[in-house]
């Protein structure tokens, strides 16, 4: 399988909105009022998880209890 044919498991900002087939401004809009999961910091970059943006287009999303998304995640119900 070549490389061009994986899709990334983390996704930057505006890979994320297009997963989500929404704007970069929506998403950020989303984000902002909790709709969305925050990113993860990984290698100094923030990723989003493409199977929590699934989660969430399914209505099952993970959202932070916390500030610290890595320590605490709780189910939201759809």
């Amino acid at each position: 399988m070549p490389a061009c044919d994986i899709l990334p498991r983390g996704l930057r900002r505006a890979q994320a909105a297009a997963y989500l087939g929404i704007s970069p401004s929506h998403f950020d809009k989303q984000r902002q009022a909790g709709a969305i999961p925050a990113p993860r910091q990984l290698f100094g970059v923030e990723l989003y998880d493409r199977h929590d943006l699934d989660l969430l287009f399914d209505g099952k999303a993970m959202v932070a209890c916390n500030d610290n998304y890595w320590d605490k995640a709780c189910a939201r119900s759809g």
